[in-house]
């Protein structure tokens, strides 16, 4: 599944209409509706979107709305799903909601790929890999490690390095 930075969904259909129509594109032409629905009361259940079913999607908050386009990705029930950054424009307590939630999905057996700027909630992340300007790859181990590899207390000092054209791996 694909989760894109800015979220894809018909603002002024009511959650449950968005993912009804996402299912009836997404699942194979044989599939009961019954089944499609029971699915969908699944993943809103997952997802703790139950209670905003018959809410229009314009009227969420961003995080609410971030769940939503989640949900949408999850009907298929993928191993794999890779979010680009899915905090962006987010508060710093729906920043950790939505990272606790993704959290829940890798404990649940898939394989959760996030791309974020945001550090608030790394320590929630099995494995960071950090990429230097260019492309290349700069750390990648236990998010409780990097800053210590990195020479560096803070992460705006380490974004403060990548900045500067001499910055090396490990020497700060």
């Amino acid at each position: 599944g694909l989760v894109p930075q800015d979220d894809i969904l018909h603002k002024e259909l009511q959650v449950k209409t968005a993912l009804r129509y996402a299912a009836k594109l997404r699942f194979p032409g044989d599939t009961a509706p019954a089944e499609r629905e029971a699915r969908i009361d699944e993943v809103l259940r997952e997802l703790k979107l139950d209670i905003h079913a018959d809410k229009r999607i314009t009227s969420l908050s961003g995080g609410q709305r971030k769940r939503v386009s989640v949900a949408l990705e999850l009907l298929t029930k993928p191993s794999l799903i890779f979010l680009d950054e899915p905090t962006s424009g987010l508060d710093p307590g729906m920043d950790r909601d939505v990272m606790k939630l993704l959290r829940g999905l890798a404990d649940d057996g898939r394989t959760v790929l996030v791309v974020t700027h945001s550090v608030a909630e790394l320590a929630l992340c099995d494995k960071l890999l950090v990429m230097a300007p260019g492309g290349s790859v700069a750390y990648f181990g236990p998010p409780d490690e990097a800053l210590n590899f990195f020479g560096y207390e803070t992460w705006a000092d380490v974004f403060t390095a990548f900045e500067n054209s001499g910055y090396q791996v490990g020497v700060p």
